[in-house]
Order: structure tokens, then sequence, then C-alpha cells
């Protein structure tokens, strides 16, 4: 099936055409983005990312485990104890494993996070990972850039791919603040890890006119 093109005719994105085909994407994850939905992603990717020594999600990593996160904490703590095993360093070695190793030292002086009461992170982690793929996909589907700065926000000129999956969100009757997503989430750790899967780089190619499905 061809869809229709996502251009005007003066050859620029038809921004509300490319909202609708978001937000059509979405309707068919949504349940991925609801509280409780599945956490095991989350440990997992940790722990992979962890072991392969990626420095910047370690730094968030142990920022978040010294704040008090459990899963973090949980995490660093697993890979030090494989990194104990192996004689202090893993296989192949990573610009974090410095940083797990020390974590790891002052850690087992104390005792392991505890979850604590009320509204975690973890609570929106998912959705969280969902939206910065959704960014991802929109980049590469439209020739979009994933962000764009506070003045263009406000005119609400040359769109972004987060402000296209944000405005398609709100068709779901999910809203977000576009700045929000921009700075705690697609430039905090779940677009870090998005953006290490998926081989993430800034759009420079046309854009599509169909897409053959």
């Amino acid at each position: 099936m061809t869809l229709p093109s996502v251009l005007l005719p003066t050859g620029e994105l038809d921004e509300n055409l490319a909202i609708n085909r978001i937000a059509a994407w979405i309707s068919m994850v949504r349940h991925r983005l609801e509280k409780e939905y599945s956490l095991e992603w989350l440990k997992t990717a940790l722990r992979n990312g962890l072991r392969e020594g990626r420095l910047t999600l370690t730094v968030y990593a142990v920022e978040a485990a010294n704040a008090g996160d459990e899963i973090a904490d949980a995490a660093l703590r697993i890979v030090f104890a494989e990194m104990v095993a192996a004689g202090g360093r893993l296989p192949e070695q990573g610009p974090g494993h410095l940083q797990v190793w020390a974590y790891g030292q002052h850690a087992v002086l104390h005792g392991p996070h505890k979850r604590p009461q009320g509204h975690r992170w973890h609570d929106d982690w998912m959705r969280n990972i969902q939206v910065c793929m959704l960014i991802d996909l929109t980049c590469r589907e439209f020739g979009v850039r994933a962000s764009r700065n506070r003045e263009a926000r406000r005119a609400n000129r040359t769109p972004s791919g987060i402000s296209l999956v944000v405005a398609a969100l709100a068709r779901n009757n999910i809203y977000l603040y576009e700045a929000s997503v921009q700075q705690n989430v697609w430039f905090g750790l779940p677009g870090e890890l998005v953006r290490a899967i998926v081989g993430y780089a800034p759009p420079g190619r046309k854009l599509h006119t169909s897409v053959t499905t």
C-alpha cells in the first residue's frame, strides 16, 4: 500500500499529515506507554550497557543510583560483582568500567537501595523509551531533526521530531510538553539508550515522498 505524500506542493513537510501518520503509529504501541508495562527491558538494557562500558550511560546510572534509585543501584552492583569474579576487569574494557568499579567499591559497604513510596521515574520508563523510538522513526521517515531550540519552539516553526511526536501523542490523549521531552527524555537516559541501539544520526537526506508497505 502506498501512503499519500507528506509534502505540500511547495515541497515543504505537511505537518498535519505527518502528525496524523505518527498518531497512527502510536495507536499500535499504545499498550507500551502504560505504567504497568514491564520494567525488565530497563533492567536488561542497563546491565548490558554497563557491561559494555558505555561511559555516558554509566554516568547517568551512577548519578541515579547516588540519588537513591534502586534499579540503577542493582544494575551497577551486578556488573561490579561480575568484574570482581573476572579478576577486576571484564573481557572487553570500556570507558565506563572505571565508574562501575568505583561505585561498586563504595556500594558494598552499604545495603542495596529500596524502592520508596510514590511516583518514580521508572513508572514512565517504557513510555519514554517508546517516545524516543518514535522520535527516531519520525526523523528517519520525514527527514527532520530530533530537536529544535527555544526560539524555534516559541515561534512554532521548523517542526522537529520531538514536536511532531508530542502533537501526535496529544491526538492519542497523552499530553506532554515539548521542552520537557527534549531535555529530560530525548537528551536524558532514555534517549541515550535508544540512540545507542538504533545508531541515530541527524538526517542529511531528502524527505520521503511516499511510503510503501
